[in-house]
């Protein structure tokens, strides 16, 4: 019942949808009805060669009064309405019974036309949802995930999400009203018989809710196999130049090979569990129809039940079969749904963690300036930053050196809070940047990092990202200050070449040229330079650095520096070492202090030379 109730919430949005299923589902239902509740006055009339055919029933021991009063009032409308010709009668119950089922299928479709646009607005509605919130999670989630798993949720959770239990609506929605109101008709008909058909029904139920209970818990281990498997695929494809390059394609066969069977057998297993619902069911259906045929042909031996009703009630019962069968078969199906649905949830409740108070400040840029005041952070338990406390004033630049792992780059992805500290403060003109609004706290910033990430588009999306309205002066502007219109204009296309998955057309260089005039189009009141020339070539490096240069020109900046040389220019350099400020000063001042910088300084001209 928990799983149903699940489906109902994701379909809430929608309704109205569900609202007509259900009413064509009801005409659907009241209409084939009809055309079975036909079947007694057609036998009659083909069988009975008299014209007893035209006459009301006597009521007899053990039948039910009201049934049999019903039927009578039938005949004697038919017989008023034919006046006693048994073939007109005929003709009239043919006409009736070809515009029931005509009325029958009109429903049927109407109901399965609104059915798929609910099941495919529900799925939209939660690939948007899950896409919302991953967007909205904070970076620490995605270095704590497996990529491939994320994808894995997104695409063959969702996927299941929509076979399983949308495919199910059709059954749930449709076949609970279908057996009320079929078993209701029984009841009505012969209240005795139908005693056994509800006696059996429970036996069968809890059948299949036992069957559905296990395999929910082998479909949740079926879905983590398959993301283990793409996890693994999408780790691969990312370092196939290493695997090849270390002759590492055996030892990848095996770990793919043994995920891959791993992920097989716990898919054949929920799949031969989820095969035994329709066996189950029928069998069940069987056996329940074997005692009706049993019960009811002594009934009509002892001359209890006529023949014809018995017959009616029969072929009335032999339709509560089809939809039991299709509702056990889709209760397995929806507790597959609910172990993917398990794994949506999980990242839809996931805590976002960097969270905006309520009416937050905007702001446009520095006044005065950035403080780090008394800075801790700490990755889980691992503290990597310690007393962190440095000022960049307005228009000035200061550089973050040290070793890797000395916590550089994390201090850096503080001030935009990619990540919050556990302790201390972050300002801007002595405000809290807890305080700010946080689109116009990163709306103010460019960011130029080591590796550039760019998209599978145009150079010029790639520059106006995140933009709009943007004329084609200031992109070709933004072009020529980062040194990077001569090669675009050189390009297939332009500005309109496709620079293929993470800017795999253009060189490093390149790329790094198109992230530093994204930069510059955004013209940001803060810049914050990760290692941005750390990769490239000598030639490449001074083409970037005179675009660094152009971007650089009357703003704020925190610097990341690999190559020492590109700071000597900074208005102050701070040295750390595992998370603690251990030296600061200009470049000329910790030269001559001989000090940790003078060191990495010469470490650095060594390592070049």
């Amino acid at each position: 019942m928990k799983a149903m109730k699940r489906i109902l919430i994701l379909i809430l949005p929608y309704k109205g949808l569900a609202a007509l299923n259900m009413l064509f589902n009801l005409i659907q239902i009241l209409a084939g009805l009809f055309s079975l509740g036909l079947m007694m006055p057609l036998l009659d009339f083909m069988f009975n060669n008299n014209k007893e055919a035209l006459k009301p029933k006597a009521i007899e021991a053990g039948s039910s009064t009201d049934f049999t009063s019903m039927y009578n009032a039938f005949i004697q409308w038919m017989t008023e309405y034919v006046q006693n010709d048994k073939k007109q009668a005929l003709l009239l119950i043919c006409i009736a019974l070809i515009i029931a089922t005509i009325i029958k299928n009109i429903a049927r479709y109407l109901a399965l036309y609104y059915l798929v646009i609910l099941r495919n607005r529900s799925i939209e509605n939660i690939r948007k949802n899950i896409f919302q919130k991953i967007l909205a999670l904070p970076l620490s989630y995605f270095s704590n995930e497996k990529k491939g798993d994320l994808i894995s949720r997104m695409s063959n959770d969702v996927k299941e999400v929509e076979w399983s239990m949308m495919s199910s609506l059709e059954a749930i929605f449709k076949e609970p009203v279908t057996i009320i109101f079929y078993v209701g008709t029984l009841v009505y008909m012969s209240p005795g018989l139908t005693l056994f058909v509800i006696g059996l029904l429970p036996v069968a139920a809890g059948s299949i809710a036992l069957l559905g209970k296990s395999l929910r818990r082998k479909s949740k281990r079926n879905q983590e196999q398959q993301s283990n498997v793409l996890s693994f695929l999408e780790e691969s494809l990312g370092g196939m130049r290493i695997i090849k390059a270390f002759v590492g394609e055996k030892a990848f066969r095996h770990k793919f090979n043994s995920l891959n069977s791993s992920s097989t057998l716990a898919n054949i297993k929920v799949n031969h569990r989820g095969d035994l619902a329709s066996p189950i069911s029928e069998t069940l259906g069987i056996m329940v129809a074997g005692v009706i045929l049993w019960f009811g042909g002594n009934m009509v031996f002892e001359g209890e039940l006529v023949g014809s009703a018995f017959l009616a009630y029969f072929a009335i019962f032999s339709q509560v079969i089809p939809p039991f069968k299709q509702l056990s078969q889709a209760f397995p199906m929806v507790q597959r749904g609910a172990a993917s649905l398990d794994r949506y949830e999980e990242i839809l409740n996931a805590d976002e963690k960097i969270y905006e108070q309520s009416n937050p400040i905007e702001i446009k840029g520095v006044n005065h300036a950035i403080e780090y005041k008394n800075v801790n952070f700490a990755y889980g338990l691992d503290t990597v930053l310690h007393g962190i406390s440095f000022t960049v004033p307005k228009n000035k630049k200061v550089a973050l050196v040290g070793a890797s792992g000395s916590g550089k780059s994390t201090i850096a992805d503080l001030l935009p809070r990619f990540y919050d500290i556990s302790n201390g403060e972050i300002l801007i003109d002595g405000v809290d940047i807890k305080s700010l609004s946080i689109h116009s706290l990163r709306s103010m910033m460019g960011i130029v990092s080591q590796e550039a990430i760019l998209f599978n588009d145009t150079i010029a999306y790639n520059i106006i990202f995140g933009l709009e309205n943007v004329s084609k002066d200031d992109l070709e502007k933004a072009a020529k200050l980062a040194n990077a219109y001569d090669f675009i204009m050189q390009s297939e296309r332009g500005f309109d070449t496709i620079i293929g998955e993470r800017g795999s057309k253009l060189s490093g260089g390149q790329r790094q040229r198109i992230a530093i005039a994204r930069a510059l189009l955004r013209n940001p009141a803060v810049l914050i330079l990760d290692e941005a020339t750390s990769a490239l070539d000598n030639e490449s490096e001074k083409l970037v650095q005179q675009a660094l240069d152009n971007l650089r020109q009357d703003r704020t900046t925190l610097v990341i520096a690999h190559r020492l040389t590109t700071i000597q220019d900074a208005d102050e350099i701070i040295v750390l070492d595992k998370g603690f400020i251990i030296e600061r000063g200009n470049h000329t001042e910790l030269m001559e202090k001989r000090g940790p910088y003078f060191k990495l300084y010469n470490t650095y001209n060594d390592d070049k030379g």
